[in-house]
């Protein structure tokens, strides 16, 4: 069914929330601004590039989301970066995939320098032939900007072979825009009704589904 996988990374194959719900809540500390009052309010946080979400979620200015940026990089690279764990059952999919042999690459609005020391730690390196995260200034911190420039790193055309598996609209969109198909996850960061407003080619509900849906083996004995 495909040949290519782009995968995302918070919300897909690891749970980052307490890391980047502590990076941002000190932050916020930092620059005398008050908490929401229930942590959950930040999900809307995770996901997109991170100066959008500043903006979006706190009204932030260019420079002020500027300088939110640089406090949270900081401890996040410190602290909040190691504080993630990776979901049950994607180990054995990225196994499975690999040794389908199917080509997997990882694509992330997260700091490039920041994800490839995560899928070290968390012993997935092995799986990606590509990671492709935003520059630490901000720059290529859109996923279509990601997705093509992953493709570029391959020397490849988009396709429908060619997927984004993400738990975001921002990956949806992202895939929609660079012509390649599209997965949404349920058992991340955003809601069914957020992915399907977004019409993505699949709707994979759990780990456990993504080496069948992937493969075209879903509902086949």
């Amino acid at each position: 069914m495909f040949t290519h996988l782009f995968f995302d990374l918070d919300g897909t194959l690891i749970d980052s929330k307490p890391g980047i719900f502590k990076s941002v809540l000190h932050t916020l500390e930092v620059m005398g601004i008050p908490a929401p009052l229930h942590e959950e309010e930040l999900n809307p946080f995770i996901g997109p590039p991170l100066r959008q979400s500043f903006k979006t979620l706190f009204g932030f200015s260019d420079r002020k989301a500027e300088e939110a940026t640089l406090i949270y990089r900081d401890f996040y690279g410190r602290e909040g970066m190691n504080m993630f764990t990776v979901y049950p059952g994607i180990p054995g999919a990225l196994e499975t995939l690999a040794a389908m042999g199917l080509s997997i690459s990882l694509v992330t609005s997260k700091a490039e320098i920041y994800a490839l020391k995560i899928v070290e730690k968390a012993d997935l390196a092995r799986y990606f032939s590509t990671v492709s995260g935003c520059e630490i200034n901000g720059n290529r911190s859109d996923k279509a900007e990601l997705i093509t420039y992953t493709l570029q790193k391959h020397d490849m055309l988009p396709g429908k072979e060619i997927v984004m598996i993400g738990d975001r609209y921002h990956d949806i969109r992202g895939a929609k825009l660079t012509g390649i198909s599209s997965a949404g996850v349920l058992y991340g960061y955003g809601s069914r009704g957020e992915l399907e407003t977004e019409k993505p080619d699949l709707i994979i509900p759990s780990p456990a589904d993504l080496t069948d849906m992937l493969t075209g083996n879903a509902g086949k004995c």
